[in-house]
């Protein structure tokens, strides 16, 4: 009689691959809706505990269980310039938040030459563009290409960086996003001003010096 070992092996082997996969992990979406629903179980019991174990769930799901410190605001502040295109820097301000596990910071200056031109010019670190932040900037992953009478909103490359342009002919006002180093956003918004300033705005930083910064 031939042994039986190899016939068991080849159904344990079977057996095995029969398994079904494992669960797919929840996405961004699911899993912030069940954090949602925890925390309200949790505030109606008035647990405490449970709210702040809800809330952590929370930040897991906006960041993907992703932690990075972002940049010391008081470092990005440093990269704004005094001037661009004719604009002067009458106030600047950085600061460093933190809300429910997500830690970012940021770096404005706002710019005027006291004729009714304004422009703010802003630096923010989120971290990592994952979970939430990354439906935030959804931009990124896009491509955008509208164009009408009054203006035009479209998906570029400066100096080799993925960016997003918007701009009204009627009202002179417009925005425009850089990411860098995957991780910042460099961002040109005003009124009273031709597109050109804007990108005069973000050449004014120093990108390389930024990037170096990750």
């Amino acid at each position: 009689m031939k042994p039986f070992y190899p016939l068991v092996a080849a159904g344990l082997a079977l057996a095995g691959c029969s398994e079904p996969p494992p669960p797919k992990p929840a996405d961004t979406a699911t899993r912030m809706e069940q954090a949602a629903k925890q925390m309200g179980e949790a505030a109606r019991k008035g647990d405490a505990q449970k709210m702040g174990d809800a809330a952590l769930q929370m930040g897991n799901a906006l960041t993907d269980g992703t932690k990075t410190e972002p940049t010391d605001h008081r470092k990005l502040r440093t990269l704004l310039p005094e001037s661009i295109a004719g604009l002067q820097r009458t106030s600047s301000e950085g600061q460093k938040t933190n809300v429910m596990g997500v830690a970012s910071s940021k770096a404005l200056g706002v710019y005027e030459d006291g004729k009714g031109a304004r422009l703010e010019l802003e630096i923010i670190d989120i971290g990592t563009f994952t979970g939430v932040a990354a439906m935030a900037f959804n931009w990124l992953n896009v491509e955008i290409d509208k164009e009408g009478d009054d203006g035009y909103e479209r998906t570029s490359k400066i100096a080799g960086r993925k960016a997003y342009e918007r701009y009204s002919r009627k009202q002179r006002a417009g925005e425009l996003d850089v990411m860098v180093a995957g991780r910042f956003v460099v961002t040109a918004r005003g009124t009273n001003l031709d597109m050109k300033t804007f990108r005069a705005a973000v050449d004014a930083i120093d990108l390389a010096k930024l990037d170096a910064m990750k």
